[in-house]
Protein backbone atom coordinates (compact mmCIF):
# COMPACT_ATOMS: atom_id res chain seq x y z
CA UNK A 1 0.00 0.00 0.00
CA UNK A 2 2.97 2.58 0.47
CA UNK A 3 4.06 2.12 -3.32
CA UNK A 4 0.65 2.68 -4.02
CA UNK A 5 0.35 5.91 -1.97
CA UNK A 6 3.35 6.79 -3.55
CA UNK A 7 2.70 6.67 -6.60
CA UNK A 8 -0.80 7.92 -6.44
CA UNK A 9 1.46 11.15 -4.98
CA UNK A 10 3.05 11.72 -8.26
CA UNK A 11 2.08 14.47 -10.12
CA UNK A 12 -0.18 13.69 -13.15
CA UNK A 13 1.96 15.19 -16.17
CA UNK A 14 5.50 13.94 -14.43
CA UNK A 15 3.73 10.22 -13.92
CA UNK A 16 3.15 10.43 -17.70
CA UNK A 17 6.60 11.46 -18.92
CA UNK A 18 7.47 8.80 -16.84
CA UNK A 19 5.27 6.23 -18.16
CA UNK A 20 7.15 7.46 -21.75
CA UNK A 21 10.24 7.29 -20.44
CA UNK A 22 9.55 4.14 -19.36
CA UNK A 23 8.28 2.72 -23.21
CA UNK A 24 11.11 3.68 -24.78
CA UNK A 25 13.63 2.39 -22.29
CA UNK A 26 11.52 -0.78 -22.74
CA UNK A 27 11.74 -0.26 -27.06
CA UNK A 28 15.42 -0.07 -26.40
CA UNK A 29 15.75 -3.31 -24.28
CA UNK A 30 13.16 -5.07 -27.21
CA UNK A 31 15.35 -3.79 -30.03
CA UNK A 32 18.29 -5.24 -27.78
CA UNK A 33 16.75 -8.58 -27.26
CA UNK A 34 16.04 -9.57 -30.77
CA UNK A 35 13.28 -11.37 -31.96
CA UNK A 36 13.11 -13.99 -29.27
CA UNK A 37 11.60 -11.91 -26.40
CA UNK A 38 7.98 -11.38 -26.04
CA UNK A 39 7.25 -7.89 -24.73
CA UNK A 40 3.74 -7.62 -24.52
CA UNK A 41 3.22 -7.72 -20.73
CA UNK A 42 6.50 -5.14 -19.84
CA UNK A 43 4.53 -2.54 -22.81
CA UNK A 44 1.69 -3.32 -20.39
CA UNK A 45 2.48 -1.84 -17.24
CA UNK A 46 3.11 1.46 -18.09
CA UNK A 47 -0.31 1.72 -19.78
CA UNK A 48 -2.20 0.10 -16.72
CA UNK A 49 -0.01 2.74 -14.16
CA UNK A 50 -0.92 6.16 -16.12
CA UNK A 51 -4.90 4.82 -16.84
CA UNK A 52 -5.16 4.02 -13.07
CA UNK A 53 -3.17 7.27 -11.82
CA UNK A 54 -3.56 9.81 -14.00
CA UNK A 55 -7.03 9.47 -15.82
CA UNK A 56 -7.86 8.51 -19.49
CA UNK A 57 -6.49 10.59 -21.96
CA UNK A 58 -2.95 10.49 -20.65
CA UNK A 59 -3.35 6.82 -21.03
CA UNK A 60 -4.43 7.00 -24.66
CA UNK A 61 -1.16 8.84 -25.23
CA UNK A 62 1.05 6.19 -23.28
CA UNK A 63 -1.02 3.50 -25.02
CA UNK A 64 -0.38 5.18 -28.49
CA UNK A 65 3.61 5.38 -27.62
CA UNK A 66 3.57 2.06 -26.68
CA UNK A 67 1.75 0.50 -29.82
CA UNK A 68 4.27 2.61 -32.03
CA UNK A 69 7.20 1.21 -29.81
CA UNK A 70 6.12 -2.22 -30.36
CA UNK A 71 5.21 -2.46 -33.70
CA UNK A 72 8.60 -0.37 -34.32
CA UNK A 73 10.43 -3.26 -32.69
CA UNK A 74 8.78 -5.85 -34.71
CA UNK A 75 9.76 -4.75 -37.44
CA UNK A 76 13.42 -3.68 -36.94
CA UNK A 77 14.07 -6.92 -35.46
CA UNK A 78 12.70 -8.95 -37.91
CA UNK A 79 10.30 -10.78 -36.13
CA UNK A 80 7.74 -10.56 -38.80
CA UNK A 81 10.02 -10.44 -41.90
CA UNK A 82 7.63 -13.02 -43.91
CA UNK A 83 4.99 -11.10 -43.95
CA UNK A 84 3.23 -9.09 -45.89
CA UNK A 85 3.28 -5.22 -45.42
CA UNK A 86 -0.52 -5.35 -45.14
CA UNK A 87 -0.37 -7.83 -42.53
CA UNK A 88 2.65 -6.45 -40.62
CA UNK A 89 0.45 -3.03 -40.55
CA UNK A 90 -2.67 -4.52 -39.46
CA UNK A 91 -0.72 -6.25 -36.72
CA UNK A 92 -0.01 -2.79 -35.19
CA UNK A 93 -3.48 -1.49 -35.97
CA UNK A 94 -4.16 -4.46 -33.09
CA UNK A 95 -1.69 -3.24 -30.80
CA UNK A 96 -3.16 -0.08 -30.89
CA UNK A 97 -6.41 -1.25 -30.36
CA UNK A 98 -5.44 -3.65 -28.09
CA UNK A 99 -4.18 -1.03 -25.84
CA UNK A 100 -7.01 1.81 -26.47
CA UNK A 101 -9.58 -1.01 -25.49
CA UNK A 102 -7.50 -1.76 -22.16
CA UNK A 103 -7.56 1.85 -21.45
CA UNK A 104 -11.04 1.95 -21.78
CA UNK A 105 -11.42 -1.04 -19.48
CA UNK A 106 -9.52 -0.01 -16.95
CA UNK A 107 -11.04 3.68 -16.56
CA UNK A 108 -14.44 2.25 -16.98
CA UNK A 109 -13.37 -0.39 -13.88
CA UNK A 110 -12.24 2.62 -12.15
CA UNK A 111 -14.97 4.53 -13.05
CA UNK A 112 -17.54 2.28 -11.04
CA UNK A 113 -15.15 1.68 -8.26
CA UNK A 114 -15.22 5.73 -7.62
CA UNK A 115 -19.08 5.65 -7.64
CA UNK A 116 -19.24 2.76 -5.52
CA UNK A 117 -16.76 4.51 -2.88
CA UNK A 118 -18.72 7.74 -3.52
CA UNK A 119 -21.89 5.95 -2.69
CA UNK A 120 -20.79 4.22 0.87
CA UNK A 121 -19.04 7.91 1.54
CA UNK A 122 -22.25 9.57 1.41
CA UNK A 123 -24.42 7.39 2.83
CA UNK A 124 -21.57 6.97 5.79
CA UNK A 125 -22.26 11.15 5.86
CA UNK A 126 -25.69 10.90 5.88
CA UNK A 127 -25.70 8.15 9.15
CA UNK A 128 -22.89 10.60 10.98
CA UNK A 129 -25.25 13.56 10.10
CA UNK A 130 -28.19 11.72 11.43
CA UNK A 131 -26.20 10.53 14.53
CA UNK A 132 -25.17 13.82 15.28
CA UNK A 133 -28.02 15.56 15.26
CA UNK A 134 -29.28 12.75 17.62
CA UNK A 135 -26.81 13.32 20.17
CA UNK A 136 -27.58 17.02 20.10
CA UNK A 137 -30.73 15.95 20.87
CA UNK A 138 -29.30 13.98 24.13
CA UNK A 139 -27.78 17.24 25.40
CA UNK A 140 -29.84 19.59 27.70
CA UNK A 141 -32.34 21.54 25.30
CA UNK A 142 -32.51 24.53 28.10
CA UNK A 143 -30.87 25.38 31.11
CA UNK A 144 -33.17 24.09 34.18
CA UNK A 145 -34.15 26.98 36.38
CA UNK A 146 -33.46 27.02 39.92
CA UNK A 147 -33.38 29.32 42.43
CA UNK A 148 -30.28 29.83 43.69
CA UNK A 149 -28.13 28.07 40.49
CA UNK A 150 -27.60 29.27 36.91
CA UNK A 151 -26.59 26.46 34.71
CA UNK A 152 -25.29 26.61 31.38
CA UNK A 153 -22.81 24.00 29.36
CA UNK A 154 -21.60 23.18 25.20
CA UNK A 155 -19.98 20.26 23.57
CA UNK A 156 -18.32 20.48 20.54
CA UNK A 157 -17.59 17.46 19.09
CA UNK A 158 -13.95 17.23 17.20
CA UNK A 159 -15.54 14.90 14.60
CA UNK A 160 -19.36 15.60 14.45
CA UNK A 161 -20.57 12.78 17.29
CA UNK A 162 -18.25 11.91 19.88
CA UNK A 163 -17.90 10.52 23.47
CA UNK A 164 -17.99 13.99 25.58
CA UNK A 165 -21.38 14.19 27.71
CA UNK A 166 -22.64 16.58 29.94
CA UNK A 167 -26.16 16.87 31.60
CA UNK A 168 -28.09 18.80 34.07
CA UNK A 169 -30.87 16.14 35.69
CA UNK A 170 -33.63 17.82 37.60
CA UNK A 171 -34.47 15.38 41.21
CA UNK A 172 -36.94 15.79 43.42
CA UNK A 173 -37.49 18.17 46.21
CA UNK A 174 -35.11 21.11 44.79
CA UNK A 175 -32.25 18.98 43.50
CA UNK A 176 -30.18 19.18 40.37
CA UNK A 177 -28.12 16.39 39.06
CA UNK A 178 -24.61 18.01 37.21
CA UNK A 179 -23.21 15.34 35.11
CA UNK A 180 -19.94 16.01 33.01
CA UNK A 181 -17.91 12.67 31.57
CA UNK A 182 -15.56 11.82 29.25
CA UNK A 183 -15.70 8.51 26.93
CA UNK A 184 -12.77 6.81 25.95
CA UNK A 185 -12.25 6.76 22.06
CA UNK A 186 -13.86 9.51 19.15
CA UNK A 187 -16.43 8.48 16.85
CA UNK A 188 -19.56 6.56 16.61
CA UNK A 189 -18.26 3.99 19.05
CA UNK A 190 -17.66 7.32 21.79
CA UNK A 191 -21.01 8.27 20.86
CA UNK A 192 -22.77 4.65 21.43
CA UNK A 193 -21.23 4.44 24.39
CA UNK A 194 -22.22 8.27 25.71
CA UNK A 195 -25.77 7.51 25.25
CA UNK A 196 -25.71 4.33 27.26
CA UNK A 197 -24.17 6.29 30.13
CA UNK A 198 -26.41 9.19 30.12
CA UNK A 199 -29.44 6.76 30.40
CA UNK A 200 -27.72 4.92 33.17
CA UNK A 201 -26.98 8.31 34.84
CA UNK A 202 -31.16 9.29 34.27
CA UNK A 203 -32.70 6.35 35.46
CA UNK A 204 -30.22 5.56 38.78
CA UNK A 205 -30.18 9.33 39.62
CA UNK A 206 -34.03 9.57 39.71
CA UNK A 207 -34.06 6.99 42.36
CA UNK A 208 -35.28 8.73 45.73
CA UNK A 209 -32.84 9.13 48.67
CA UNK A 210 -29.63 7.86 46.27
CA UNK A 211 -26.42 9.42 47.63
CA UNK A 212 -24.21 10.53 44.67
CA UNK A 213 -21.24 7.58 45.64
CA UNK A 214 -24.00 5.01 45.42
CA UNK A 215 -24.82 6.36 41.89
CA UNK A 216 -21.99 6.25 40.68
CA UNK A 217 -21.27 2.97 41.63
CA UNK A 218 -24.42 1.71 39.98
CA UNK A 219 -23.49 3.22 36.92
CA UNK A 220 -20.33 1.58 37.07
CA UNK A 221 -21.57 -1.71 37.47
CA UNK A 222 -23.66 -1.37 34.13
CA UNK A 223 -20.73 0.34 32.18
CA UNK A 224 -18.72 -3.26 33.46
CA UNK A 225 -21.53 -5.10 31.85
CA UNK A 226 -22.01 -3.66 28.96
CA UNK A 227 -18.53 -2.27 27.92
CA UNK A 228 -15.26 -3.75 26.66
CA UNK A 229 -11.97 -4.34 28.48
CA UNK A 230 -10.14 -1.54 27.02
CA UNK A 231 -13.33 1.17 27.45
CA UNK A 232 -13.60 3.30 30.19
CA UNK A 233 -15.14 6.81 31.01
CA UNK A 234 -14.68 9.59 33.48
CA UNK A 235 -17.27 11.01 35.29
CA UNK A 236 -17.76 14.44 37.07
CA UNK A 237 -21.18 14.00 39.11
CA UNK A 238 -22.71 16.21 41.76
CA UNK A 239 -26.25 16.81 43.13
CA UNK A 240 -26.88 20.24 44.00
CA UNK A 241 -29.30 21.41 47.03
CA UNK A 242 -31.44 24.36 45.70
CA UNK A 243 -32.66 25.10 49.41
CA UNK A 244 -29.40 24.63 51.03
CA UNK A 245 -26.97 25.71 48.25
CA UNK A 246 -25.08 22.69 49.27
CA UNK A 247 -22.97 20.36 47.06
CA UNK A 248 -22.60 16.73 46.76
CA UNK A 249 -20.02 15.46 44.45
CA UNK A 250 -17.93 12.59 43.05
CA UNK A 251 -15.03 12.72 41.09
CA UNK A 252 -14.31 9.57 38.69
CA UNK A 253 -11.25 9.55 37.44
CA UNK A 254 -12.21 13.16 35.19
CA UNK A 255 -10.56 16.44 35.18
CA UNK A 256 -10.83 18.37 38.37
CA UNK A 257 -13.73 20.66 38.23
CA UNK A 258 -12.82 24.16 39.45
CA UNK A 259 -14.41 25.81 41.83
CA UNK A 260 -13.93 29.49 42.28
CA UNK A 261 -15.32 31.17 45.69
CA UNK A 262 -17.36 34.63 45.95
CA UNK A 263 -14.37 37.47 46.69
CA UNK A 264 -10.87 37.17 46.77
CA UNK A 265 -10.99 33.55 48.02
CA UNK A 266 -11.87 32.74 43.84
CA UNK A 267 -8.48 34.08 43.00
CA UNK A 268 -7.24 30.70 43.22
CA UNK A 269 -9.71 28.33 42.38
CA UNK A 270 -10.39 25.05 44.25
CA UNK A 271 -9.76 21.71 42.19
CA UNK A 272 -12.60 18.88 43.39
CA UNK A 273 -10.63 15.71 42.86
CA UNK A 274 -12.64 13.93 46.03
CA UNK A 275 -13.93 10.43 44.17
CA UNK A 276 -11.59 7.54 42.75
CA UNK A 277 -11.23 5.67 39.58
CA UNK A 278 -12.39 5.71 36.31
CA UNK A 279 -15.83 3.81 35.23
CA UNK A 280 -16.08 0.52 33.56
CA UNK A 281 -12.87 -1.39 34.76
CA UNK A 282 -13.84 -2.84 38.28
CA UNK A 283 -17.36 -3.49 39.22
CA UNK A 284 -16.96 -3.56 42.80
CA UNK A 285 -14.70 -0.52 42.87
CA UNK A 286 -16.15 2.69 45.27
CA UNK A 287 -15.98 6.27 45.55
CA UNK A 288 -15.65 9.06 47.95
CA UNK A 289 -18.15 12.05 47.88
CA UNK A 290 -17.82 15.41 48.70
CA UNK A 291 -20.06 18.04 50.44
CA UNK A 292 -19.59 21.66 49.26
CA UNK A 293 -21.33 24.74 51.03
CA UNK A 294 -21.54 27.29 48.76
CA UNK A 295 -22.39 30.88 48.69
CA UNK A 296 -24.06 33.48 46.05
CA UNK A 297 -21.11 34.29 43.89
CA UNK A 298 -19.31 30.91 43.85
CA UNK A 299 -18.90 29.64 40.34
CA UNK A 300 -18.29 25.89 39.49
CA UNK A 301 -16.73 25.06 36.39
CA UNK A 302 -16.16 21.57 34.98
CA UNK A 303 -14.54 20.68 31.49
CA UNK A 304 -13.14 17.49 29.55
CA UNK A 305 -9.86 17.07 29.10
CA UNK A 306 -10.02 18.30 25.01
CA UNK A 307 -9.79 22.04 26.74
CA UNK A 308 -6.90 21.63 28.59
CA UNK A 309 -5.06 19.33 26.54
CA UNK A 310 -5.75 21.59 22.91
CA UNK A 311 -2.80 21.82 21.62
CA UNK A 312 -1.56 24.21 19.13
CA UNK A 313 1.19 24.41 15.93
CA UNK A 314 4.14 25.47 18.64
CA UNK A 315 3.01 21.65 20.67
CA UNK A 316 2.11 23.79 23.78
CA UNK A 317 -1.22 22.86 25.32
CA UNK A 318 -3.74 24.95 26.52
CA UNK A 319 -3.52 23.60 29.64
CA UNK A 320 -4.92 24.65 33.25
CA UNK A 321 -2.91 27.42 34.24
CA UNK A 322 -4.81 29.33 31.06
CA UNK A 323 -8.05 28.28 32.03
CA UNK A 324 -7.58 29.15 35.60
CA UNK A 325 -6.30 32.53 34.29
CA UNK A 326 -9.54 32.90 31.40
CA UNK A 327 -11.85 31.62 34.37
CA UNK A 328 -10.64 33.91 36.91
CA UNK A 329 -10.68 37.10 34.85
CA UNK A 330 -14.21 36.45 33.57
CA UNK A 331 -15.71 35.03 36.16
CA UNK A 332 -18.68 37.72 36.56
CA UNK A 333 -19.86 36.77 32.93
CA UNK A 334 -23.18 34.60 32.90
CA UNK A 335 -22.60 31.16 33.12
CA UNK A 336 -23.71 30.90 28.51
CA UNK A 337 -21.20 33.57 28.57
CA UNK A 338 -18.70 32.03 30.22
CA UNK A 339 -18.82 28.78 28.14
CA UNK A 340 -18.62 30.62 25.38
CA UNK A 341 -15.71 32.57 26.33
CA UNK A 342 -13.42 29.18 27.62
CA UNK A 343 -14.00 27.67 23.75
CA UNK A 344 -13.34 31.24 22.53
CA UNK A 345 -10.22 31.58 24.43
CA UNK A 346 -9.24 28.21 23.39
CA UNK A 347 -10.04 28.47 19.81
CA UNK A 348 -7.78 31.59 19.52
CA UNK A 349 -5.13 29.40 21.20
CA UNK A 350 -5.15 26.80 18.52
CA UNK A 351 -4.69 29.91 15.88
CA UNK A 352 -6.74 27.75 13.25
CA UNK A 353 -6.00 24.56 14.02
CA UNK A 354 -8.95 21.84 14.30
CA UNK A 355 -9.21 20.55 18.10
CA UNK A 356 -7.85 16.79 17.88
CA UNK A 357 -10.78 16.19 20.73
CA UNK A 358 -14.20 17.01 22.06
CA UNK A 359 -14.37 20.35 23.59
CA UNK A 360 -17.30 20.39 26.37
CA UNK A 361 -17.53 23.13 28.86
CA UNK A 362 -20.26 22.96 31.81
CA UNK A 363 -20.57 26.61 33.89
CA UNK A 364 -22.99 26.17 37.60
CA UNK A 365 -23.01 30.19 39.20
CA UNK A 366 -24.54 30.22 42.43
CA UNK A 367 -26.92 33.14 42.62
CA UNK A 368 -27.82 35.74 45.56
CA UNK A 369 -31.09 35.05 47.38
CA UNK A 370 -34.12 36.65 45.33
CA UNK A 371 -36.58 39.96 46.04
CA UNK A 372 -39.35 39.94 46.44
Amino acid sequence: MSLVRRIAAIPKPLLTILALVFVAALWVLDYVTGPDLSPLIFYVVPVVLVVWFAGRRPGVLVSIVAAFAWFLADYLTGRHERLSPAILYWNGVEKLLFFLLLVQLLATLKSALERERHARQEFLEREVRIAEQVQERLFPQRAPRMETLECAGVCRPARGVGGDYYDFLPLEDGRLGIAVGDVSGKGLSAALLMASLQGSLRSLAAADGARVDEIVGDVNRQLCSLTEANRFVTLFFGIYDDHRRELSCVNAGHNAPMLLRAGPAGASPERLRSGGTVLGFFPEAGWRAQSLSLAPGDVLVAITDGVVEATNAANEEFGERRLAEVLVASRSLPADELCREVLARVAAFLAGLPAADDLTVVVARVLPPRRG
